[in-house]
C-alpha cells in the first residue's frame, strides 16, 4: 500500500454510502467518537420521540397511554424490529431488563431444559458479568454444576463440549479483542453432543450481519445502548427459538410474564410465548430511546456496514502501522478482518494514560484492564477522515510525551 495521506481517507468518506447516516446523530463538535461500543451517540429523532412521550403520552393522556400509545406492547414490538438485525423470526426477540439479568433468565431456562448434564462450557476473558451470572445460577442450582472455562487463545472450543456438557455460553465477539467466535460451527457441534448455547450479541448487534435462525441458535442475550444507540442504561434484549419457547420456563416468575397479567390471579400461570420472558412494568422512556436508535436501522444493509467497519478498521491498523510503529503499540486484536469484530485493541504499558490524554483532546476511546486501549468502530456515524485525526493526534501525544503526566494517570471510576 502507498503511505496513506489525508487526501486517500477523504476520498473514501466522498464515496461512502453510508455517509449520509452520520447526520442521524447528535456529535459535539471536535469530538471523534470510538466508544460506540460501550455507549452509541444520541440519535437526533430520540430528542422528538422523548419529548412527545414526556409532554403528550405522559403528560396529557397519562394512564390512558398503556393503551393508546400502546405502551403496554413496547417489548415485543421492539424485539420484532430488533429480531431482523438478528436473522431471528417475530415473537422470538423481547426487549426488556439489562443484559445481566436476562441472561440470567436465559442460562436458568438452559439448565433446567438440560439439567441431567452437569458442566457449562465458557471462556475464562469472557465479559466479567456474564461469568459473575454464571456463578450467582450455579449457586442458585445447589453448585451441581461445573464450570470449564477456556483459556484466552484457545480457539479450538469445540474439543471442550461433550456429552457432559449441558449449557455452552459464549460471547460473539470478545469484548477486550474483539475476536469473532464462529457461531455456526460451534453451535452446530453443541447440539451434535446435546448442549444448549447461549450467545452474548452485546458487541455485535448493529454492527454486522447475524442469522441465528439459520445456525439454530437456541438463546441469545444482548444489549441496545451500544451500536442501536438506545442511551445509557438502555434495556437489554433476548432471544429463544421458536422451537423452544412452549417448553421453557424462567426464574423470575413476575407479573408482566403471565398469561392473564391483568386477570389478577392468585398463583402463576405462563405466558406461552415470548412474553413469558417479561417480569415487571417497562420503563417506557427507555424503550422510546431504544425505538428511536432501531428507527434508524429501516432500510440498511447490515452488509454493508460490516464491509464500512472492516474499511474502517483496516485503514487505522495500517495508519498506526505507518505513524506509530516506534512507540510500542501492540495489536491485540486478531490481524484477519474476518475473525475480528467491530473494534480494535491495542496493548501499550501506559495504556490508561495515553488513553486518558487522547480523551482531553476529543478522541474517545476507552481503556480495559490490564492495559488494553480499545477504539470501538460504529459504521453510521464514524467518517474515514476521523480515523486520520485520531491517528495524528495519536502521534502527536507520543512524540511530545504529553501523556505521562500525573492528570492522566489518576484513574477514574469508569474507565
Amino acid at each position: 500500500m502507498n503511505k496513506l495521506n489525508l487526501d486517500y481517507f477523504q476520498n473514501l468518506d466522498n464515496i461512502d454510502p453510508l455517509a449520509k447516516y452520520r447526520e442521524e446523530f447528535h456529535l459535539p463538535k471536535n469530538i471523534i467518537y470510538f466508544d460506540g461500543n460501550s455507549l452509541g451517540l444520541l440519535p437526533k429523532r430520540t430528542i422528538k420521540n422523548l419529548e412527545k412521550t414526556i409532554y403528550k403520552e405522559w403528560g396529557e393522556e397519562l394512564i390512558r397511554s398503556w393503551n393508546n400509545a400502546n405502551w403496554i406492547n413496547m417489548p415485543q414490538t421492539l424485539g420484532d424490529k430488533i429480531a431482523p438485525l438478528l436473522g431471528a423470526n417475530p415473537g422470538e426477540v423481547i426487549v426488556v431488563d439489562s443484559t445481566s439479568v436476562n441472561l440470567f433468565k436465559v442460562l436458568s431456562s438452559a439448565l433446567i431444559l438440560n439439567k441431567s448434564r452437569k458442566v457449562i462450557v465458557s471462556e475464562a476473558s469472557n465479559f466479567p458479568s456474564d461469568l459473575y451470572i454464571l456463578e450467582g445460577v450455579n449457586e442458585m442450582f445447589g453448585n451441581n454444576f461445573e464450570s470449564c472455562l477456556i483459556e484466552e487463545g484457545e480457539t479450538d472450543v469445540e474439543k471442550y463440549i461433550d456429552s457432559s456438557t449441558a449449557v455452552v455460553m459464549l460471547s460473539h465477539i470478545n469484548y477486550k479483542t474483539g475476536r469473532i467466535s464462529d457461531m455456526k460451527k460451534i453451535t452446530e457441534h453443541a447440539h451434535k453432543k446435546g448442549a444448549l448455547v447461549v450467545w452474548d450479541l452485546s458487541h455485535s448487534v448493529g454492527v454486522m450481519p447475524m442469522d441465528l435462525n439459520k445456525y439454530n441458535v437456541d438463546f441469545a442475550v444482548g444489549c441496545t445502548y451500544k451500536h442501536l444507540n438506545g442511551g445509557p442504561g438502555a434495556p437489554g434484549f433476548l432471544y429463544v427459538s421458536h422451537d423452544l419457547i412452549e417448553h421453557v420456563s424462567q426464574p423470575l416468575t413476575g407479573w408482566l410474564g403471565h398469561a392473564n397479567p391483568f386477570g389478577f390471579e392468585d398463583q402463576y400461570n405462563a405466558s406461552n410465548d415470548i412474553k413469558k420472558y417479561i417480569c415487571g412494568t417497562p420503563p417506557i422512556l427507555s424503550y422510546k430511546a431504544v425505538e428511536s436508535g432501531l428507527e434508524i436501522f429501516n432500510g440498511i444493509s447490515m452488509k454493508m456496514v460490516r464491509e464500512k467497519s472492516i474499511q474502517l478498521s483496516e485503514v487505522f491498523i495500517a495508519l498506526i502501522q505507518q505513524e506509530c510503529t516506534e512507540f510500542g503499540f501492540e495489536l491485540l486484536s486478531p490481524k484477519n478482518a474476518d475473525q475480528r469484530g467491530s473494534q480494535i485493541s491495542f496493548k501499550h504499558d501506559d495504556a490508561y494514560p495515553i488513553m486518558q490524554t487522547l480523551i482531553s483532546h476529543g478522541v474517545i476511546g476507552d481503556y480495559r484492564e490490564p492495559n488494553i486501549l480499545r477504539f470501538g468502530i460504529s459504521p453510521l456515524y464514524m467518517r474515514f477522515e476521523d480515523i486520520w485525526e485520531a491517528i495524528m493526534c495519536l502521534k502527536n501525544i507520543m512524540e511530545s510525551r504529553e501523556w505521562d503526566s500525573d492528570q492522566f494517570k489518576k484513574r477514574n471510576y469508569v474507565t
